[in-house]
């Protein structure tokens, strides 16, 4: 009997924790399971229309997250989801973010109200070592504002002109790489277009931002070209964008293993940038402009020095991945569109014929100008536009207040493929921004507000001198 009893009395003593562990376990489990689901009604209790498939781990954002498809095109379908709405909540895994739908509303808050939403939600600023977010792209006010003032100059068309020797130079290897793809009888092999515009950008970069001829055609193989695209072509490159723009919280956490080594680039900027100050020479580029802004009367909210000099690179370095993308998609549509083709290589023969290759021939350029803009609309450089809310914000002639640090996004694949907006909005049509044609305040390929793309006249001429001497 004692046995017995103390049997029990040992099995009592080794179960009791364990029930007790258990019960603890289950109500956490519990308790974590309410949290999440209430969480995920955010928006509900808000009166804002919210996504009806939202999950409980990942939000409405499970497609984007597990890269079964690029989150510019997710944002679209959430975009789609909701047809009639204004806005829409939505949830990263349990952040609620505002996608805006209506035109007013974006005008209000992208325009009107630019000081209350004047900072982009990306841990832009948050990189510690990439090539470019301690710019015009990353900063926040009143950094921004003050670099914007001071940069502009460098994006005029003046400018432009300027450096338009440079482009042209970098696309002579571009031409003789095309030339090899054709053989004796005129047969072209097949062309990765997206390849032959991101060595081209690599090249004009190059050029233009670091001060130094490359050639990513002929030499595939060097530290310079290696650098650049292994990086461009890598997982890694997927993941860091998806969590700077997206998970910014993550990035002040582990930036460190996802973001770009930039400390290649750095060590050929510095070269270039030290033995240019030290020779005095003037090559008539970007490097040029950043001795000129380091020599002159500095202010404490930005200074042009070390890390500030060098990301300021980064401007172009944006561009890399934007202009050769709008590129290949827009040759892409215009292989299936003869007629579309022909009238564009006309019109650039036609201007090169009467203007050469020079900033009034690229002006003429008609028609390739709205193959362009057509290919900017169904393929935006960037998917997404984000703000976040400096303060609590009440949209005007609503009753819904946009609480502080609440991100807000614009849907570019969305808005630039609403029927609302564009007539047959899945179809190519470059006649859609011919002169007498009304284009619809939702075309944003550059952005909206103050803090659009600076280098608009850039961007559209990085582009179209991709194609120039093709003709």
């Amino acid at each position: 009997m004692d046995t017995a009893r103390a049997a029990l009395a040992d099995v009592m003593e080794v179960s009791l924790p364990s029930i007790a562990t258990s019960i603890l376990l289950a109500t956490a489990t519990l308790l974590c399971y309410v949290y999440c689901c209430y969480s995920l009604t955010y928006w509900k209790r808000r009166g804002v229309p919210q996504l009806k498939s939202t999950q409980l781990f990942f939000g409405d954002f499970k497609n984007g997250i597990l890269f079964r498809s690029p989150p510019g095109y997710h944002f679209g379908d959430l975009y789609r989801q909701s047809p009639n709405a204004p806005y829409v909540g939505f949830y990263i895994f349990h952040k609620p973010c505002l996608l805006l739908k209506d035109p007013e509303v974006i005008k209000q808050i992208f325009i009107r109200d630019f000081d209350k939403f004047s900072d982009r939600y990306f841990a832009g600023s948050e990189q510690k070592d990439s090539t470019g977010m301690i710019n015009l792209f990353g900063l926040k006010n009143p950094a921004w504002r003050y670099l914007r003032k001071r940069i502009s100059p460098l994006f005029t068309r003046s400018k432009l002109k300027q450096m338009l020797p440079f482009m042209m130079d970098a696309s002579k290897p571009m031409m003789e790489y095309l030339k090899r793809k054709v053989d004796n009888g005129g047969n072209v092999n097949v062309v990765d277009a997206q390849e032959v515009n991101y060595r081209y950008t690599a090249d004009l970069i190059a050029n233009v931002a670091l001060g130094f001829k490359s050639d990513s055609f002929n030499g595939p193989d060097s530290d310079y070209t290696k650098n650049f695209l292994q990086y461009f072509h890598s997982f890694k490159r997927m993941f860091a964008i998806f969590t700077v723009f997206f998970i910014p919280e993550l990035v002040r956490v582990i930036g460190f293993l996802v973001l770009y080594d930039s400390s290649y680039m750095k060590k050929v900027f510095w070269n270039i940038f030290e033995s240019r100050e030290k020779s005095g020479e003037k090559r008539g580029d970007f490097i040029d402009t950043l001795i000129q802004l380091k020599n002159s009367e500095q202010d404490p909210v930005y200074k042009f020095e070390g890390q500030n000099l060098f990301s300021q690179t980064g401007t172009f370095f944006s561009g890399l991945e934007t202009s050769s993308n709008v590129s290949a998609f827009t040759l892409m549509e215009l292989s299936k569109n003869q007629e579309f083709q022909e009238r564009a290589r006309e019109s650039v023969l036609n201007a090169v014929a009467q203007h050469g290759w020079t900033i009034e021939g690229f002006n003429e350029m008609k028609y390739l100008d709205l193959c362009v803009s057509e290919g900017l609309r169904m393929h935006p450089s960037v998917s997404t536009l984000d703000r976040y809310a400096l303060e609590d914000y009440k949209i005007p002639g609503t009753d819904l207040v946009i609480e502080k640090g609440t991100p807000v996004y614009i849907s570019l694949f969305g808005v630039h493929r609403d029927p609302q907006f564009f007539e047959r909005p899945n179809e190519f049509d470059p006649e859609r921004f011919s002169e007498g044609n009304i284009v619809s305040d939702n075309y944003l390929p550059f952005g909206v507000g103050p803090r659009q793309c600076i280098g608009k006249c850039k961007q559209i001429l990085l582009t179209v001198s991709n194609w120039g001497p093709s003709t």
